[in-house]
């Protein structure tokens, strides 16, 4: 009996030693559960004036600190976590942003396209978005009700619900920017649409004679379709109300 006790503490004590150094070989490393499909999902490109130096800078460095992140499933996003605080300290630069329904000068302008870049591109995906908010005014580089405003007290979070992990991939080189989603195919269509409802008239000449510009009522959409081009659903994501302006200064 007392040679059976040795035996199993020997053997029980072997096992414990193999799988204290054998175990986490065994199990995927963080790099390899992080790996996505390499299948397009979807893309959405906007446009930047390279000629506003300040935001062309923001809008490539945010790009440049959302690209390679790897969504697994069941895991959330943070854009504002992502791109980091928008600070000179941060790497940030002045640009034109909008305060108040106004156009002024702050840290990281332009770093709102990427985010309604990302948005539009994270929809086509199939990839839920669980926090978006639009700006008080139109923007020009993408359809109204499709924009993701961000700031120190709104994000654009997403969730990813497939089975697979998504990965993140951004580019903003020459005005171009373009944001692109890969994982595993669902086997559904996903598309990100936009209607404008009504039009406000815009505000009149400012002092500097600078023509006013309509406001606009809007709703976008979600529509999935099957494999067999079938409708299958079609939801309403946001309705929006923004305001007319007295002038619109250059957005890129």
């Amino acid at each position: 009996m007392k040679g059976q006790r040795a035996v199993y503490a020997i053997v029980t004590a072997a096992l414990l030693l193999w799988g204290a150094f054998a175990l986490p070989a065994l199990l995927p490393s963080s790099r390899a559960s992080a790996a996505a499909g390499d299948t397009l999902l979807s893309s959405c490109t906007t446009y930047y004036s390279e000629g506003n130096l300040g935001r062309a800078h923001n809008v490539e460095l945010a790009a440049g600190r959302i690209a390679g992140t790897v969504l697994l499933p069941r895991a959330s996003f943070s854009f504002n976590a992502a791109a980091g605080e928008r600070s000179g300290e941060n790497g940030y630069w002045e640009a034109p942003v909008i305060e108040n329904g106004e156009y002024v000068m702050g840290i990281g302008g332009g770093v709102c396209q990427v985010s309604s870049t990302l948005f539009y591109a994270a929809l086509e995906a199939g990839v839920r978005v669980s926090e978006s908010h639009p700006h008080s005014l139109p923007v020009s580089y993408i359809p109204p009700s499709l924009d993701a405003m961000v700031s120190k007290w709104s994000d654009l979070k997403l969730f990813n619900c497939r089975a697979f992990p998504v990965r993140i991939e951004a580019t903003a080189e020459d005005g171009v920017l373009t944001v692109r989603i890969f994982g595993t195919p669902d086997g559904l269509l996903y598309r990100a649409e936009s209607e404008v409802l009504a039009r406000i008239p815009p505000l009149e000449e400012d002092a500097e004679g600078f023509g006013g510009k309509e406001g606009i009522v809007s709703e976008s959409y979600l529509s999935v379709f099957g494999e067999g081009g079938e409708l299958i659903s079609r939801t309403r994501i946001r309705r929006d109300v923004y305001s007319p302006r007295s002038y619109s200064p250059p957005q890129g």
